[in-house]
């Protein structure tokens, strides 16, 4: 279940690098007991990490583990960050972002995570592009593409 838990983790992104925690190495340990209790620690690379993106990781890294099929329960703890405190508390309390901030964030952070994934499509968008456009597709040629 180890495995299961490191997968699920795999989806999740850190938004502004977009790159997977586990790629990172974000992850700095993983533990699931025989009776289902999930229980991951994050380590962001700076103590300074801005805390909505931080919050996100985190947040997402819960969602990914209560969706693994045997996994009764989940803990996500973010070590070394200044706003790991308020952020593990609104976590495991499924609190969201501004009630775990409150008096500081006025906005839950939806459409944070809408723009970090515009960015993360455009840059695979991109990607895909540049070496059909060397090899000589036309833009007219490119709008009429569909991935097969």
């Amino acid at each position: 279940m180890r495995e299961d838990v490191l997968t699920a983790l795999s989806a999740v992104r850190d938004p502004e690098l977009d790159e997977p925690i586990t790629t990172l190495g974000f992850v700095a340990s993983c533990t699931v007991s025989g009776d289902g209790q999930a229980r991951v620690r994050l380590r962001l690379p700076t103590y300074f990490c801005a805390p909505n993106f931080a919050f996100l990781m985190v947040a997402d890294a819960y969602d990914a583990l209560v969706a693994i099929p045997g996994v009764r329960t989940a803990e996500v703890v973010l070590e070394d960050h200044f706003a790991s405190d308020a952020i593990n508390a609104g976590v495991a309390a499924q609190a969201g972002f501004v009630a775990s901030f409150d008096g500081e964030a006025v906005a839950e952070l939806g459409d944070l995570r809408a723009q970090f994934l515009r960015k993360a499509v455009l840059a695979g968008t991109d990607l895909v592009c540049r070496p059909l456009i060397a090899a000589g597709v036309t833009p007219a040629e490119l709008v009429a593409l569909t991935l097969g």
